[in-house]
């Protein structure tokens, strides 16, 4: 007689939703990737899920590094956490709440907007910049050879950001200029853990940038949480982030799947999606 085989960590998160925190990034995982960064949307029913999650769970939170604003315009729904920028700005009361120190930077962050916009290659590429308030994010999603340009565009980005006292996150053929604030995913994660009081964590994203969300959640694990790192899969998906995952689900429609599992107090997994690792699990 074959002996069971490991315990589906779906159908644990469905029961002890009430102690769990879910942790979920925006773009490529609520919604799709687009060519136009700003034209970005949630899936169809998300928002309205997610209220519903927010019933169940010990907390629900958005956390992007888009501006919160961003965030609340498009998946503003009651009960739902919305950290902005990594965790700088949280939107309370439907107002958006910034750290004082971080505002001070905001000179910088126009200078170096003003250094990008004005670069011979930046301009030459035909990048995108974003301006975000508080960061500047050059896109070359847009460009239609985009390889050709991506070494030149990171040093470009990495030389206005040091002339201006900033840090630069790379991305998806995207390279973020934002102060150096000591925040990044996983400080926010663990900010949603440590005020909800959870016992469990769910971690899902996609990018890089998420890659310090899945590293809080096994550092919190090692503390006695019991934690599930979710990736999203997609032709960008980085190898890393994959490997470093407990389970993958295949674009925005696995997570909304798996999320709908959780809204269902019956709690029954998706068909969609697979651990990467036999030992996967909370």
């Amino acid at each position: 007689m074959s002996a069971a085989g490991p315990p589906d960590p779906r159908r644990e998160i469905a029961r002890e939703a009430a102690r769990t925190a879910l942790c979920l990034d925006f773009d490529g995982t609520l919604a799709p990737i687009v060519p136009d960064p700003e034209t970005a949307m949630p899936l169809p029913g998300v928002p309205a899920l997610l209220a519903r999650l927010a019933r169940r769970f010990a907390a629900v939170a958005l956390i992007s590094g888009r501006p919160a604003a961003y965030l609340l315009e498009r998946a503003g729904v009651e009960g739902v956490r919305l950290l902005g920028l990594y965790g700088v700005e949280e939107v309370v009361d439907r107002r958006v709440r910034l750290d004082p120190e971080v505002e001070a930077a905001r000179p910088a962050v126009r200078a170096a907007l003003a250094d990008l916009g004005a670069h011979p290659t930046v301009v030459e590429s035909g990048a995108w910049l974003e301006d975000k308030g508080l960061a500047v994010v050059v896109h070359l999603r847009r460009v239609a050879d985009p390889g050709r340009w991506a070494a030149a565009v990171a040093s470009a980005a990495r030389e206005a950001a040091e002339r201006h006292g900033l840090e630069v996150l790379p991305g998806r053929l995207v390279w973020e200029l934002r102060p150096p604030t000591g925040r990044d995913k996983g400080s926010a994660v663990r900010q949603v853990v440590a005020e909800s009081g959870a016992r469990f964590l769910v971690v899902v994203g996609d990018d890089l940038g998420d890659l310090a969300g899945f590293r809080a959640a096994d550092a919190l694990a090692a503390e006695g949480i019991r934690a599930l790192k979710v990736a999203v899969r997609s032709p960008e998906s980085p190898a890393v982030l994959l490997d470093e995952a407990d389970f993958v689900v295949d674009g925005p429609e696995g997570v909304r799947a798996l999320l709908e599992s959780w809204a269902d107090p019956a709690g029954r997994p998706p068909s969609v999606g697979m651990p990467p690792r036999d030992d996967a699990g909370p």
